[in-house]
C-alpha cells in the first residue's frame, strides 16, 4: 500500500453553520478554497457524547465504552464520588502510536484531548494554547523541545475560559475576549509552521483551539437573541476569531509539500448555553428525593454559598471544596436509587444506584429495566415551562449506544439537553414548576454538529471532489489517516473514507 505524507488540521469546537456562512459571503476565503478542492461534509458525532469522549474516539476509532473515556471528571472506585482524571486518560492508544511504531515520522502539536506522547513520536506538544489547558498537562518531548521553541520565541498561555472560570462570559468585554483570542491564534499558528519547517514528517496532528473559547465566551455577542446580548458598532467578535482562524489555517496549508493530504475536523459546532450542568441534580432532587436529605442538603446549601464567594477566594479554595463537595456527594448519592453523573454543557447523565455494581444499590437487577424505562419517560416528558418545548431533544440508554458502558464509568442514560431558550422553570410529570437555581457557566455551549473535509495529496489525488458519504463518522478520521500513511484502512470501529 503507497503512503503519502498527511496532516490532521483540528478547528477544536468551530460550528459549522458559522462556517458555512462565513465562506459563502467571502469571509472564510481559505477554507472555502479548501472545501472546493476536496470531499467534504457533515460528519456525525456519537450520539449524546460530549467533547471530552468524542476526542478520544477520533483518535483511536473506539467509542467511549471502549476506549474508557466519558468525561475528565468519573466515577472513582467507590462508585459515588467523581475523581478529577486528566483531560488525557485513555485506555487505547491513538492510531498514529502504530504509526509510529512502524518508523512513521510523527508529530503531534496541541491536538485538543489527546493522550499522552506513546514515546515514538519525532515531536510532541500538547496543552500549549489549548482550551482549559492545565499546566501539570503541559508535555513537550523530546526533551531539547522547550529549549528550541523558547529561542524562537514561542511559548505557551492559558486560555480565556481558565482566568474567567467562576463569572458567566456576558459580564466580560467581548472585544477584550477576542483580541486575547487572536493573540492565540497567532501563537498556535506560529508553533505549526515552525514545527513544520524543523520538523520531517509522515503525520502531522495539529490543533486550533481558540474556537472553542470564542463559542464558550462570544457566542452572546454573535447571537441577538441570547440574554444580554453585547453586539455593537465594533461587529462581531465571535467571527473576527472565526476569520482569524481561517487565515491562520490557510497559512499553515499553504507550507504543506504537495505530496501531503490533508483532513481537517471542525467540531465538536456551539451554540446558545441555557443549561448548567447541575440541572441534572436538581431535577433528580425533586423527581426522586433521596430518603435521607442530610447530605444532601448540606451539599446544595454549600454550593450556593459557594457561588456567593468572590472569584478570587474561589480560585484559592477550589481544591478545599471539590474535597468537601466529594465527601458530601458520596454520602448523598450512595442513598438514592439514582443519582447524576456530571457530563458535558449539552449533555446530562443519570446513574441508577444498582445492586451488584454500586456499592450501596439500591435497585435491584430483577427491578433495574422497567425502572430506566420509567426514568426515561419522565425526563423524556420534561418542559421549558415558559416556551412549552420538550426540556430534552433525545434520552439515549448507555446499553443500547454504547454497550458494555454502563457497566464503567458511563451514565445509565445520556440526556441531550434542548437549548433553543432560555430554561428557568421547569413542568412535567411529578414536577409542578421547578425554578432552575443555576444559570449557565457560558453563553455558548457545545452541540452535535461537525464537518470534515478530504483533500488527497495534490499531485496523485484518489477521491475526488465532491460531498461525504451521509454515513461518514468521526470513528472513520483515524483509520482514512492511517490508510494515507500506509497502515491498516480499519482502525478500531472506523473504516477509511477514501472511495
Amino acid at each position: 500500500m503507497s503512503a503519502a505524507r498527511a496532516c490532521l488540521l483540528i478547528l477544536e469546537a468551530m460550528e459549522p453553520d458559522l462556517l458555512r456562512s462565513g465562506m459563502q459571503s467571502g469571509q472564510l476565503p481559505h477554507l472555502a478554497a479548501l472545501c472546493e478542492s476536496g470531499v467534504q461534509g457533515d460528519i456525525n458525532l456519537l450520539p449524546g457524547i460530549g467533547a471530552n469522549a468524542l476526542l478520544p474516539s477520533l483518535y483511536t476509532g473506539l467509542p467511549p465504552q471502549a476506549h474508557g473515556r466519558f468525561y475528565h471528571q468519573q466515577l472513582g472506585d467507590d462508585d459515588y464520588s467523581t475523581l478529577k482524571s486528566h483531560q488525557t486518560d485513555s485506555n487505547a492508544p491513538p492510531f498514529w502510536a502504530a504509526l509510529a511504531a512502524q518508523g512513521r515520522r510523527v508529530v503531534v502539536l496541541d491536538a485538543p484531548k489527546a493522550p499522552p506522547p506513546c514515546g515514538s513520536e519525532a515531536c510532541y506538544v500538547s496543552g500549549w494554547r489549548s482550551h482549559f489547558n492545565y499546566r501539570e498537562e503541559k508535555a513537550l518531548y523530546p526533551e531539547s523541545l522547550p529549549d528550541e521553541l523558547a529561542a524562537a520565541g514561542l511559548q505557551p498561555d492559558a486560555c480565556p475560559c481558565i482566568a474567567q472560570r467562576f463569572t458567566h462570559s456576558t459580564a466580560h468585554d467581548g472585544g477584550v475576549v477576542a483580541n486575547k483570542l487572536l493573540d492565540s491564534i497567532a501563537g498556535s499558528r506560529d508553533l505549526v509552521l515552525n514545527r513544520m519547517r524543523c520538523c520531517d514528517w509522515d503525520l502531522l496532528v495539529a490543533g486550533l483551539g481558540a474556537g472553542h473559547c470564542a463559542g464558550h465566551q462570544l457566542w452572546h455577542c454573535h447571537d441577538p437573541d441570547y440574554p444580554g446580548h453585547a453586539g455593537g458598532a465594533q461587529g462581531d467578535p465571535l467571527l473576527s476569531v472565526y476569520a482569524a482562524l481561517d487565515r491562520a489555517a490557510g497559512d499553515i496549508i499553504a507550507q504543506l509539500p504537495a505530496d501531503s493530504a490533508l483532513l481537517v475536523f471542525a467540531g465538536p459546532g456551539m451554540g446558545p448555553s441555557h443549561v448548567h450542568p447541575a440541572l441534572m441534580g436538581e431535577l433528580l432532587d425533586a423527581l426522586e428525593p433521596a430518603p435521607s436529605r442530610g447530605a444532601g442538603t448540606l451539599r446544595r446549601t454549600l454550593t450556593q454559598l459557594w457561588r456567593t464567594l468572590p472569584a478570587g477566594w474561589r480560585k484559592q479554595l477550589i481544591s478545599a471544596g471539590h474535597w468537601a463537595d466529594q465527601k458530601l456527594q458520596g454520602a448523598d448519592f450512595s442513598n438514592r436509587r439514582c443519582f447524576p453523573v456530571r457530563s458535558n454543557d449539552n449533555i446530562g447523565g443519570l446513574r441508577i444506584n444498582l445492586e451488584g455494581r454500586e456499592t450501596n444499590g439500591q435497585v435491584s437487577a430483577q427491578a433495574y429495566p422497567a425502572y430506566l424505562d420509567h426514568l426515561a419517560r419522565q425526563l423524556a416528558g420534561l418542559r421549558n415551562a415558559e416556551t412549552d418545548e420538550p426540556l430534552v431533544t433525545r434520552v439515549l440508554k448507555t446499553c443500547e449506544h454504547y454497550p458494555g458502558g454502563e457497566r464503567g464509568a458511563m451514565p445509565d442514560l445520556l440526556v441531550e439537553w434542548n437549548e433553543r431558550a432560555p430554561v428557568r422553570f421547569v413542568t412535567g410529570s411529578g414536577l409542578t414548576r421547578l425554578e432552575v437555581s443555576h444559570p449557565p457557566q457560558w453563553s455558548g455551549a457545545h452541540n452535535q454538529h461537525a464537518m470534515l473535509v478530504l483533500r488527497e495529496p495534490l499531485a496523485h489525488p484518489r477521491t475526488m471532489p465532491g460531498q461525504l458519504p451521509a454515513d461518514s463518522s468521526v470513528l472513520d478520521i483515524a483509520a482514512t489517516l492511517s490508510e494515507l500513511c500506509g497502515g491498516p484502512a480499519t482502525v478500531g470501529e472506523g473504516r477509511s473514507l477514501r472511495r
